[in-house]
């Protein structure tokens, strides 16, 4: 019971100390909470027929005296479906007038109950790290998103972000928020994708493939010489799919300022502060996913007598939930298998992040950009699988492309990725993983007017 009982001391410190939300509102955002993990729990068993999802009395007991463990459900479960029920704890607070960082408390205290009575399953580290700080993340994101969506296209709002939706209609008034979306692109991509994987006593595995992807992404908040209001009132987002015969890749990318400040130089200007990000990767061939939050800096500089622009960021982080996925568990598992939740194939990692990158802009001749992130992480203690025991990774990705805007909406582009991931194991050959990506693509621009 100690565990409940700082749960609800953490929650209402935060209640008390931050924002002007009334106990109603806190009352009416527990209630929420409580909905989202009965429907949940309901929809597991009604509709899955999941046996976890049979609960009682003394489930609920023999979680609240166990030992927390690192769980081993599949990628899409634990690092795409936690994050996004956590997001669903976290617009409960923000629909009800809580602020940030009482909703993020909020988030934690949905993931305990839910761990500890919303299923038999022993109650798992990861799932509370994943649902509390990745649930955050997008939950802010979307909760921002669904009050400028919701201007425009109220029945798409309610898909975004359902909690929201449904608050603002029940109450009759939508929260504030400050900031707005500043650019949302629609992407359609033709991509040449090309894999290979080497290790010791191993053929080389080399696999080619066409794929075409629809992607989308948004700014929102203007990153140039940003002052923070709230959190994550600057925050950029991007998500895709790639799909080919006997092929997928699907990737997700949040990375916004818990806190940042304008900085102004002789010949440039920039914005500097604590950095909050989620992205992943999951196709065929690899599974990654980085939890992190750091330092960031964003710059811009005008060049060629004021003609173009030189962008420029770069960040330190540290990666408190990393997921890497093990050659000999991941390669061969069938694609489509009917199995909603297969068996965790990767490892719960931690460790530094270092990325940067720049872009040189001209009107009349285009935009050059690159970026490269190299990032190494160890598993936490205890999380290792006895099937293939991976003892650290290495990741560096590099990105360079070119894009044209034409007047109006248009934009043209091609660019070509690298992902190098290198695994050591403590009783199987290391493996080198490279995966190429060459694509060409066409944007679809919404840029907000100017004032």
């Amino acid at each position: 019971m100690k565990k409940l009982f700082s749960i609800f001391f953490l929650f209402f410190l935060s209640f008390s100390i931050f924002g002007e939300a009334t106990k109603k509102d806190v009352a009416i955002a527990v209630g929420d909470v409580f909905a989202v993990n009965l429907l949940f729990n309901s929809a597991a068993r009604i509709i899955l027929q999941e046996d976890y999802s049979d609960i009682n009395l003394s489930t609920m007991n023999d979680n609240l005296h166990s030992k927390w463990v690192w769980d081993e459900d599949g990628f899409f479960m634990n690092q795409f479906g936690h994050p996004y029920q956590g997001s669903l704890y976290f617009t409960s607070g923000r629909s009800n007038n809580l602020n940030f960082w009482q909703s993020f408390f909020l988030t934690a205290f949905g993931s305990f109950t839910w761990e500890e009575f919303g299923e038999t399953t022993t109650p798992a580290i990861n799932d509370i790290i994943t649902t509390s700080i990745c649930g955050s993340i997008f939950g802010e994101a979307l909760h921002r998103i669904f009050l400028d969506v919701n201007e425009i296209c109220p029945p798409f709002a309610w898909i975004l972000s359902p909690v929201d939706a449904l608050n603002n209609t029940l109450k009759g008034k939508k929260t504030k928020v400050t900031g707005h979306i500043e650019e949302l692109d629609f992407i359609t991509f033709l991509s040449y994708e090309k894999s290979r994987t080497e290790a010791e006593n191993m053929d080389s595995d080399l696999t080619k493939k066409i794929a075409l992807a629809e992607g989308i992404h948004l700014q929102y908040g203007n990153p140039v010489a940003h002052t923070t209001a709230e959190p994550f009132d600057l925050f950029t987002a991007d998500a895709s799919i790639f799909l080919a015969y006997h092929y997928f890749k699907f990737n997700f990318f949040i990375d916004g300022f818990l806190y940042s400040h304008a900085l102004y130089f002789e010949n440039s200007e920039g914005t500097l502060g604590i950095n909050l990000m989620y992205e992943g990767e999951k196709s065929t061939d690899i599974i990654l996913s980085t939890g992190a939050v750091g330092v960031k800096y964003i710059g811009s500089q005008q060049i060629f007598n004021s003609t173009g622009i030189l962008g420029f960021f770069s960040q330190l982080d540290f990666i408190f939930m990393g997921t890497r996925s093990l050659y000999y568990l991941y390669d061969g598992l069938p694609i489509g298998s009917g199995n909603f939740n297969p068996i965790r194939s990767y490892n719960f990692t931690f460790g530094p992040l270092f990325k940067g990158g720049f872009s040189v802009e001209q009107k009349k001749f285009g935009k050059i950009f690159g970026e490269a992130e190299f990032n190494y992480t160890v598993p936490y203690p205890g999380s290792k699988l006895e099937e293939a025991k991976g003892n650290k990774h290495l990741i560096f990705i590099a990105k360079f492309g070119y894009e044209y805007n034409f007047p109006k909406y248009f934009t043209i582009g091609i660019d070509d990725s690298v992902i190098f991931k290198a695994d050591w194991f403590d009783d199987e050959a290391s493996t080198q993983q490279l995966v190429n990506s060459a694509k060409i693509y066409v944007k679809v621009r919404f840029e907000r007017k100017k004032d």
